[in-house]
């Protein structure tokens, strides 16, 4: 198990929540870090790291306003 971090960071550049916990691979965090961005529709994307490592960030997916 590796210890993953993933920093909620909202349109302003704050970081108002964050979550650590163990996975086995970068696959089984980048599914929580989709879960997370489903969760928190405030956060403007979630960077996902491995100790001091920023592994890969997962973005919002919002539609453009028409």
């Amino acid at each position: 198990m590796q210890v993953f971090t993933f920093f909620c960071v909202e349109p302003d550049g704050s970081v108002p929540r964050f979550d650590v916990a163990p996975y086995a691979d970068d696959h089984a965090a980048r599914q929580r870090a989709f879960e997370l961005i489903d969760m928190h529709h405030r956060c403007d994307l979630i960077e996902v790291w491995r100790g001091a490592t920023r592994v890969f960030d997962v973005p919002a997916q919002r539609s453009a306003a028409a």
